[in-house]
């Protein structure tokens, strides 16, 4: 975890997909909701994200020498943005938690069912945890290893779903009302979109910050690009009716694709890509947290606290969501609304507030003699 460590604008792309695009495809929250409209909150929900990472790119730029948790204590002031980073620790941690939750509700449903979830969780964090232990450098590598075949096998068992396609699942369109497509929009940006805030505190480590959002805006939108073409399918191949009843509307449909009369329950080997691709979220989950820690309260050796922090995630999990239908009342009744301060209102405020200093700073200028 070397804090002189830079990656390419490319690799910081590779993450923002990789990070985003991992869970994203797993409930299906939003379209349970909205049906064919769905595609009108995941673009709403996107197009919110790349405005609120880039003005945190303006931010940065304004303090290019200063990580994004020393930025909120320059603009809030030391207690104030102390205290705003502690908020974004603790939505960091519920992040976190329910990732775990939520791949062991998976392996557990749908291939595992006779294995203990915390020992899912308990497997999961010992990995995550070796892996931060490696370092960013490590982390991004792999992604970048791992993507290409990643998208390979997705679009590969796409091409094979096609033919489940019958009409067209976005048509007709316009159907749900305004409220139901703000709402909907929230789900969408509480996941999975909105979490790519937490990616602000690596903006630091990006070698040409002018060209950030470059890298940036293309990670997301590809994200956003995989899941409206995964929510396709899914309605395509299984209908309305039957998407809203399953629990993982998208494997649900995986398991229709037979090729030859032979080879069937191809979901198998797509869930192991899965898996692996999916670590990477909470990898970089589990790194972010121990960043910010160790910047916020000026850790010399960070690496120490790894493992502790990554066994503080399994407690909370082992306590948190037990059940399945406390897991999908958290998703749809609390995140949306609980990750509007950390995600969306305290970067507004802090693009206000560097935007103000920089107006001020110019008049003073213009006043000097």
């Amino acid at each position: 975890m070397a804090d002189t460590l830079k990656i390419s604008n490319f690799q910081f792309g590779c993450i923002c997909f990789t990070y985003l695009s991992g869970f994203s495809t797993l409930f299906f929250n939003e379209a349970k909701i909205l049906q064919q409209d769905v595609w009108m909150a995941n673009v709403s929900a996107i197009v919110l994200s790349i405005l609120i990472l880039w003005l945190m790119k303006h931010v940065q730029v304004q303090y290019p020498d200063k990580t994004m948790t020393e930025i909120y204590q320059v603009l809030l002031g030391k207690w104030l943005g102390k205290a705003a980073v502690v908020g974004t620790l603790l939505y960091a941690v519920s992040i976190t938690v329910l990732t775990l939750r939520a791949l062991s509700l998976f392996y557990t449903t749908a291939i595992l069912p006779h294995t203990s979830p915390e020992l899912i969780m308990l497997m999961l964090v010992l990995t995550t945890s070796y892996s931060v232990y490696l370092g960013l450098e490590t982390i991004v590598r792999t992604v970048q290893v791992m993507l290409p075949l990643f998208l390979i096998s997705i679009t590969v068992i796409c091409l094979l779903m096609i033919p489940n396609v019958e009409t067209n699942p976005f048509l007709p369109a316009f159907h749900s009302r305004l409220p139901e497509i703000a709402y909907g929009t929230l789900l969408s940006y509480a996941f999975p979109f909105g979490k790519g805030t937490l990616l602000i505190f690596l903006f630091h480590r990006i070698g040409n910050k002018k060209r950030l959002m470059a890298g940036t805006s293309i990670g997301l939108v590809l994200s956003c690009a995989y899941l409206l073409i995964a929510t396709y399918l899914a309605i395509g191949s299984l209908g309305t009716n039957l998407m809203k009843s399953a629990t993982f509307p998208f494997f649900s449909s995986i398991q229709l694709v037979k090729i030859g009369l032979y080879l069937e329950r191809i979901e198998i080997v797509i869930i192991g890509i899965w898996t692996v691709f999916t670590l990477f979220e909470t990898i970089v989950a589990h790194y972010l947290f121990t960043t910010i820690v160790s910047e916020l309260f000026r850790i010399q050796e960070p690496k120490r606290f790894i493992l502790p922090f990554g066994l503080l995630f399994f407690a909370i999990g082992t306590r948190s969501y037990v059940r399945p239908t406390e897991l999908e009342l958290y998703n749809t009744t609390i995140l949306p609304f609980s990750t509007l301060l950390p995600t969306l209102i305290l970067p507004l405020i802090l693009g206000f507030l560097t935007l103000f200093r920089g107006q001020n700073g110019n008049r003073r200028l213009r006043d000097d003699p």
